[in-house]
């Protein structure tokens, strides 16, 4: 368990961590967030006493850690941050056992650590373990950061904005191995973030703050749902709960840009637009754009030869609700008419949009889990 009791911290009239006391319990993946230069990295190297505080005391399991050994306290606590920091003039295996090697481990003991540690993230031990840092990609470097902060089992892991400098596919993928591993070991790791997708996708607790002071700590779900200030809805932008379920309007599920054709159009134009967006129908309108019905290829090849323009084709058995309608009733007529599709209409009826199956679970699923 990690403990902060009444911690401060200032430089002159400057106030860097006002008064924090909270708790983060044994095995939890606690996320600092908050804006730029609310204190959340200062508060982790306060954890491996990089940064002193002016009052207050911070305990690891219970033991005040002013009173361990600076450097006794970091070879048992792992720390991972951006810039990876391998040595470049070491393997794999010797920049993973770099703590243990500290502590004396016995050299089978760091083989089998090495192994154990490369097969977590799918390395396996004869194929990179001899590897030098240069031969490997970002992510690769970084998986080896981060196994290096985790060799000598320590208690507590700190990382800070480890994922930053990552191309998004390589982040996701270290986010999902991280999560893995700490459920795996049952580590403590506490993570600084700027990204409120990051935390919500990593935390069992987030941690938001600003000026110094801790805004709101709860799990995600709870952030969620309700979030202390305007500030942190801000930050949670699209993953804050939005309306419930009986308020949602077809106009959270509708899909937008649609191609729409003057019913005036000719029978060759509409065929090449409908090959040019890989489509078999398109939307009809009038002059004023009003919505008339559609037009399918079928019923182009079918007569479109004795006809000039589309208008003679044009069907209007599509069923059609307003963007305004309640979200389920709609839903509810998209499976039961037998329609691949729903034509949204303004109130003007003009188009606005279409709804489909794989629309609505689209976007039914990012109000649930965003």
């Amino acid at each position: 368990m990690l403990r902060f009791d009444h911690v401060s911290l200032s430089y002159g009239s400057q106030t860097i961590l006002n008064n924090l006391s909270f708790e983060i319990q044994e095995g939890q993946f606690a996320v600092l967030i908050g804006p730029s230069g609310c204190g959340k990295t200062t508060t982790l190297k306060m954890i491996n006493r990089l940064i002193q505080p002016n009052s207050g005391h911070i305990y690891l399991n219970d033991q005040d850690i002013s009173a361990v050994d600076r450097v006794e306290l970091r070879r048992h606590t792992g720390y991972v941050i951006q810039q990876i920091g391998l040595f470049p003039n070491m393997t794999v295996a010797q920049n993973i056992c770099v703590v243990p090697k500290l502590l004396k481990w016995p050299k089978e003991k760091c083989d089998q650590v090495v192994h154990d540690l490369l097969e977590m993230v799918n390395m396996p031990f004869d194929q990179y373990a001899h590897k030098y840092p240069s031969e490997m990609s970002g992510g690769q470097q970084q998986r080896i950061g981060i196994l290096r902060a985790l060799a000598a089992s320590p208690p507590v892991v700190l990382m800070d904005e480890p994922f930053s400098a990552l191309d998004p596919m390589t982040r996701r993928s270290l986010q999902i191995e991280v999560k893995n591993l700490q459920q795996k070991l049952n580590k403590t790791i506490i993570f600084v973030t700027h990204d409120m997708e990051e935390a919500l996708d990593l935390a069992d607790v987030i941690i938001f703050m600003d000026h110094g002071n801790i805004v709101q700590m709860a799990p995600p779900e709870e952030m969620l749902e309700n979030p202390a200030t305007d500030q942190i809805r801000d930050f949670l932008g699209k993953h804050h709960a939005g309306p419930s379920p009986e308020q949602l309007t077809v106009d959270h599920f509708m899909r937008t840009g649609i191609i729409t054709v003057n019913q005036n159009r000719g029978v060759n134009e509409c065929v090449s637009r409908m090959q040019h967006h890989n489509v078999d129908t398109l939307l009809v309108v009038d002059e004023y754009r009003h919505y008339q019905g559609t037009v399918s290829i079928a019923d182009i090849r079918l007569t479109g030869h004795v006809v000039k323009t589309i208008g003679p084709l044009v069907r209007n058995s599509t069923p059609t609700v307003h963007r305004g309608d309640n979200a389920k009733e709609c839903f509810d007529q998209l499976v039961s008419s037998g329609f691949p599709y729903l034509v949204v209409l303004n109130d003007d009826q003009t188009v606005a949009g279409i709804i489909t199956k794989t629309s609505m679970a689209s976007a039914m699923a990012e109000q649930l889990w965003g």
